[in-house]
């Protein structure tokens, strides 16, 4: 990926992550005091003055750089910002247009959602945004957007350095956080089986302990009454016998009777 992009974008990559500490302090002080200059000041005022400082520091570098030259009288006559001088700022046709590739990639999506937005396309997002332009209209009745600019400048050269720093630990975090999303998700709120609850025996009804042990009474004596007419019912057949040898005859009871 970095192979693809500009030289353009790495060198503000590198910036802005503070590979260079002294480079990237030096561009965030001086370009931090513009924007708080612009805050109170006008535009062209800040421009002009910004200009005439820079220049005026380069002109008094020069001409120490002379005039030690000419105390010591040394023959070299090297500019002292050579090595300014020699820097590659202008655009190569390769970086313009992987710029306009890049811009055009970006800028077209951008463009259509704006034709589809103000031209209610959809009334549901049309009215979102409006509601978001009523919002910053409100925002910018008590924040100047040159405050916005220079808190954005802020976190720029702040919240990259420290997701570097904090790497492991935030995306720790939202792992963290996908998770219990995923819980949250998938977690039904109507139950649809019936939950189960243990209670304890001795937590009972005492009017459900009687009922209990009733049922185990009667158990019990079914039980016992099993056992007394398995032991004590005669067999049907030494019963039949009996009644066959006790049983008189036909002849002596016809005499009874008469």
């Amino acid at each position: 990926m970095d192979q693809n992009m500009p030289d353009t974008f790495t060198a503000w990559r590198a910036l802005v992550l503070w590979q260079n500490w002294r480079r990237t302090a030096l561009f965030f002080i001086f370009t931090l005091t513009l924007l708080l200059d612009m805050a109170t000041n006008p535009v062209i005022s800040v421009v002009s003055v910004a200009g005439a400082i820079t220049i005026s520091i380069c002109i008094a570098y020069c001409c120490y750089v002379w005039g030690m030259r000419k105390l010591r009288k040394s023959g070299n006559a090297e500019h002292p910002l050579k090595r300014y001088l020699d820097m590659d700022v202008t655009i190569s046709r390769k970086t313009a247009e992987q710029l306009a590739h890049l811009l055009v990639s970006k800028l077209n999506p951008i463009l259509l959602r704006l034709r589809s937005l103000f031209l209610v396309e959809d009334m549901l997002d049309s009215l979102k945004m409006l509601l978001i332009f009523c919002c910053l209209n409100i925002v910018g009745d008590f924040i100047k957007g040159m405050t916005l600019l220079v808190v954005a400048f802020i976190l720029l050269f702040t919240l990259p350095k420290l997701y570097v720093w904090k790497k492991k630990t935030i995306h720790k975090k939202l792992e963290q956080l996908q998770m219990l999303k995923a819980q949250l998700l998938s977690s039904n709120p109507k139950m649809t089986t019936v939950p189960t609850v243990a209670v304890d025996p001795q937590v009972l009804d005492p009017d459900m302990k009687k009922m209990n042990y009733v049922d185990n009474d009667m158990e019990i004596d079914t039980e016992q009454y099993d056992i007394y007419e398995q032991t004590s019912t005669p067999d049907c057949s030494s019963d039949y016998n009996w009644q066959e040898k006790n049983m008189p005859s036909e002849g002596i009871l016809q005499s009874k009777q008469l």
